[in-house]
């Protein structure tokens, strides 16, 4: 499970994710120079245009979520049981599979435009030799706050302009935006009485017209509560407050342990990492399971660097 959320503070854009799994992933920061080679085809080698900056797994070099040095953001999200592939290599086309055509678009596009664009091109093959795709969705936004979710349907990134500046999981993004339709009456503003029968009743405490925003960690619910957290956010927070507010925001998704538990895997869902991505100054921060200390990483420092880096987070707090 993954809850991305991203909005616009007073100098720019605030993008972040949290990870969720019934695995320990052992995640890593993760540095790609640009002019590396990121996507191999049988026909083709694709660099990266930009240095990037974002999560990492196992020393992969793939990216979970991202920041290049053009400000474009992206979160690679799970989207079981939608995700559809194409069976075979389509001509002309940039034959790959799902995780190395998210490294395509992160590392090779400066804009949601060019996303679009670019995304056109490929074609998600259900497998090439030993690499098959993975049921995923993207989510990418740009420095100038434009924000694009991609769907993969037979082999197809289809397209989306996602005003929410939200992405869960499946079902896919169009039943969410219409599921929104179902809790218009959110608002922020307590209603503080009412009159039943003609007898004044007042509020228990703050939040009353937030009755309906549902609690529980499936998709759907965890799609309308960000939209509603990210839409009653104030844009014009400098970055400092911006980034807070993410890592408050995405507080709200934190699966404890025990919370969930698959009854057939007996394995446990739990939040692995929360990360935060800004424009201002192309840094990435996160937090861990096992450390909440808010880490935090800086395009800059990598500047120079001509090779792949992984980074070992701190995986411990003293406390």
């Amino acid at each position: 499970m993954c809850t991305t959320i991203g909005f616009s503070h007073n100098n720019g854009q605030v993008f972040g994710r949290t990870l969720e799994l019934g695995v320990v992933l052992d995640n890593k920061v993760l540095f790609v120079p640009k002019g590396y080679q990121i996507v191999e085809t049988d026909t083709q080698i694709y660099e990266s245009t930009y240095n990037t900056l974002g999560s990492g797994f196992f020393e992969i070099i793939s990216f979970g979520d991202g920041i290049n040095e053009a400000g474009l953001m992206g979160s690679n999200n799970f989207f079981p049981g939608y995700a559809s592939f194409s069976k075979e290599k389509v001509t002309g086309m940039i034959n790959t599979t799902t995780s190395h055509a998210f490294d395509f678009l992160l590392t090779r596009c400066k804009s949601i435009e060019e996303v679009r664009k670019e995304a056109k091109k490929i074609n998600l093959v259900e497998k090439i030799l030993d690499q098959e795709s993975s049921a995923n969705h993207f989510f990418f936004m740009d420095t100038d706050g434009n924000k694009l979710v991609l769907e993969p349907k037979n082999g197809k990134l289809i397209a989306y302009d996602n005003p929410y500046g939200v992405l869960t999981n499946a079902p896919n993004f169009p039943w969410h935006q219409t599921n929104l339709k179902n809790f218009i009456n959110l608002k922020p503003e307590n209603t503080k009485e009412a009159y039943i029968n003609g007898t004044k009743i007042t509020q228990f405490g703050e939040g009353t017209e937030m009755l309906s925003l549902p609690g529980d960690f499936t998709p759907p619910s965890r799609f309308v509560r960000a939209a509603y957290y990210v839409s009653n956010t104030d844009k014009n927070l400098d970055r400092h407050a911006a980034i807070l507010q993410g890592f408050r925001i995405l507080s709200q998704f934190d699966i404890p342990e025990g919370a969930i538990i698959d009854p057939i895997e007996k394995h446990k869902d739990e939040t692995l990492y929360t990360s935060i991505f800004d424009t201002e100054k192309s840094s990435y921060h996160v937090k861990c399971h096992t450390n909440i200390n808010i880490q935090s990483f800086y395009l800059e420092d990598f500047k120079n660097d001509t090779q792949v880096k992984f980074i070992e987070l701190a995986k411990t707090m003293d406390i």
